[in-house]
């Protein structure tokens, strides 16, 4: 039997999912059907939970982190976890470094899973942290391959916080680098996020050529020279396309896809069969 007020609090919660930016209670009441007192209360009932939070200034609200700390648990069990770790564990032994898996989640880059080196000591990124996507190697490298549409609409929502003196603030010169990232598999982040610490990652497909996620290497600089970093982008792009092939994607086709995201970011057209790939 459904309970309404559960289904009212769930269509609620997802109307606040479906827009990125914070959203009014006039505004949500006009598009669930309901009066204005009856979402106040339940934002409210929500708000106390954590599960939604109200902007001070805008009085709008959004998601709340209540519901980062749920699908954190959630997430444990999802696919590309279990598909990546044999890969992180390979990285990590080859390397010497921390390695790390990382999902897309809000904008941002969710961390699922890292391996750390035997011995030694390490870059430390704990499972369920959020990172930024425009200062972070596995952000850079989920970013970089989404489909032109998802990639305007996200990077329209980067505020490019500088984290650090080295990382990229403006728009132009973020795009830039990203078409670097189509061109060569591989993405970078030079200190560009913390001091010290360089991190190198490549994307993740799933069975349909979508981009699910990203697995890469993170090291102290001055362990990760550039000599280092160039020997390591090979295995990390051969073990995402090992965790690619997991997923079920053909990573024969992983350059046929290379081209078409890229030819459709640079506004040129593309073969049938690669937009099929590409989605």
């Amino acid at each position: 039997m459904e309970i309404r007020s559960v289904t009212k609090a769930i269509r609620l919660l997802n109307a606040l999912a479906s827009d990125p930016a914070p959203i009014g209670v006039s505004e949500l009441g006009r598009q669930l059907e309901m009066d204005k007192a009856s979402v106040s209360r339940m934002l409210r009932t929500l708000e106390q939970a954590g599960f939604v939070s109200q902007d001070a200034h805008s009085q709008r609200y959004g998601l709340g982190v209540a519901l980062v700390a749920m699908g954190h648990k959630a997430l444990k069990r999802v696919e590309v976890r279990g598909a990546a770790r044999p890969s992180l564990e390979a990285l990590a032994e080859i390397t010497g470094e921390c390695s790390h898996t990382s999902i897309l989640v809000a904008n941002r880059s969710f961390y699922l899973d890292q391996v750390a080196p035997a011995r030694g000591v390490s870059v430390d990124s704990p499972v369920g942290t959020l990172a930024p996507l425009h200062c972070t190697a596995l952000g850079k490298a989920m970013l970089a391959f989404q489909d032109k549409k998802s990639f305007e609409r996200i990077v329209a929502d980067l505020d490019f916080e500088p984290f650090t003196r080295r990382t990229i603030v403006d728009s132009s010169t973020f795009r830039k680098n990203l078409a670097d990232v189509r061109r060569s598999g591989i993405a970078y982040d030079d200190e560009e996020f913390s001091i010290g610490v360089r991190c190198l990652a490549a994307p993740v497909f799933a069975h349909d050529g979508r981009v699910c996620g990203a697995i890469g290497v993170s090291g102290p600089s001055p362990r990760a020279t550039d000599n280092k970093m160039i020997e390591w982008e090979e295995v990390i792009r051969l073990e995402a396309e090992a965790v690619s092939a997991r997923m079920g994607f053909d990573s024969g086709q992983f350059e046929e896809l290379r081209r078409s995201v890229q030819m459709e970011h640079e506004g040129k057209p593309t073969s049938v069969g690669a937009k099929k790939l590409a989605g």
